[in-house]
C-alpha cells in the first residue's frame, strides 16, 4: 500500500498544475487547426497528453540523475572550494536526498497517460473513411 500511496498520492497543486498544463495545450492545438471537426479535438486532446507526459518522464530522467554531471560542474562557480569531493560522492549525496523525497513526476505522468486514454476513447468512436 506504501508503494501505491507513493506513486499516487501527492499534492493535489501539482495534479492541477499538470490538468491546468494539458488544458491549455489542448486549447492551443485547437487554436490552431479549429474546431470545427471533431477528429481536431481528439489530436489535441492526445498530443497534450503525449507532452504533459513526456515532461513526466524528463523530470523521472532528472530525479535518477541523469543531469548530475551538469549540476556537479556548476557546483563550484561561486565557491573557492568545492564542496564535494569528486563526482562520485556528489552522486552519491543527491541519491540520499532523492530517497527522502516525494516522486514529484508522478502527477505529470498520470495526468498525460488519463489525456491520453481519454484522445484514445474519443477516437473510438470516429467514423472510418
Amino acid at each position: 500500500m506504501s508503494l501505491l500511496r507513493r506513486l499516487v498520492l501527492h499534492s493535489p497543486k501539482r495534479y492541477l498544475a499538470g490538468l491546468l498544463l494539458a488544458a491549455a495545450l489542448s486549447f492551443l492545438g485547437l487554436c490552431l487547426r479549429g474546431f470545427d471537426r471533431l477528429f481536431y479535438y481528439v489530436d489535441a486532446i492526445e498530443l497534450a497528453g503525449a507532452a504533459v507526459f513526456f515532461m513526466g518522464l524528463l523530470q523521472l530522467v532528472a530525479y535518477f540523475g541523469a543531469f548530475d554531471t551538469f549540476g556537479y560542474a556548476f557546483s563550484g562557480f561561486r565557491r573557492k572550494e568545492r564542496p564535494y569531493q569528486d563526482l562520485m560522492d556528489y552522486n552519491t549525496q543527491k541519491q540520499e536526498k532523492r530517497r527522502q523525497q516525494e516522486l514529484t513526476f508522478m502527477p505529470f505522468i498520470l495526468v498525460g497517460i488519463l489525456f491520453m486514454l481519454i484522445g484514445f476513447l474519443l477516437g473510438l468512436g470516429l467514423p472510418r473513411p
